[in-house]
């Protein structure tokens, strides 16, 4: 079970994705971002080497239909991807396999697109979208609170104890101390709760700020 959301912020250039599973490290596999160009995330039977080309493409200002249909093409294993992609304009695109495991989806509305598969049912989904188009605020916490909503309507449909979740936020110039653009990122690798979790690492982070960033914005 993974289910993902990609958000962007276009009046203060942030873009991100929250990720939660039934595995373990997530954040290491799932989603990849850059600064002023797009987001990813790869999931399900998942092929990390979409990020890199995507995010390539992406810089070229290719639209996130064309990328994953360009991705997905020679794929022999595509029947089983689930693949997301948002461009730093908002616009976004997704795929979900025919052999994903149910429930499984992808939907997108204004600034977001979700995804997940092995979900206890649509209304998972449903959850997420509802929940980032209705919150206010920054967009971490939107996200995290997407993903709570998600879930509390059911979330995965595996009977299993852990899991793990991950926050990637890129921003250009505002990475730690002020270099690169990974703005928040943030992994739960294994926890019971990895969610809630993710919640508290974002509440500490946001007590540390002097480590970050001379221009922390909280």
């Amino acid at each position: 079970m993974t289910f993902s959301i990609i958000g962007i912020d276009k009046k203060r250039g942030e873009i991100g994705i929250a990720t939660t599973t039934k595995a373990l490290a997530c954040g290491a596999i799932v989603p990849d971002a850059k600064a002023n160009i797009g987001a990813i995330a790869t999931q399900s039977y998942p092929n990390v080497s979409y990020k890199e080309k995507a995010l390539a493409l992406l810089k070229k200002r290719k639209e996130p239909k064309k990328i994953i249909e360009s991705l997905v093409k020679k794929d022999n294993k595509k029947s089983k991807r689930q693949v997301i992609i948002m461009d730093s304009k908002g616009n976004s695109a997704g795929f979900t396999g025919k052999n994903n495991i149910g429930f499984a989806n992808h939907f997108s509305s204004k600034n977001f697109i979700c995804a997940g598969n092995m979900l206890s049912g649509e209304e998972v989904l449903k959850a997420v979208s509802e929940s980032f188009s209705k919150s206010k605020g920054r967009l971490q916490d939107k996200l995290i609170k997407g993903l709570l909503a998600g879930q509390k309507a059911g979330g995965d449909n595996r009977n299993k104890a852990y899991g793990s979740a991950s926050l990637l936020i890129v921003k250009n110039n505002h990475g730690p101390l002020g270099i690169g653009d990974r703005y928040i990122d943030l992994r739960v690798d294994y926890s019971k709760q990895p969610v809630e979790d993710l919640k508290g690492l974002l509440r500490e982070r946001k007590k540390a700020k002097s480590f970050f960033s001379d221009e922390f914005d909280y």
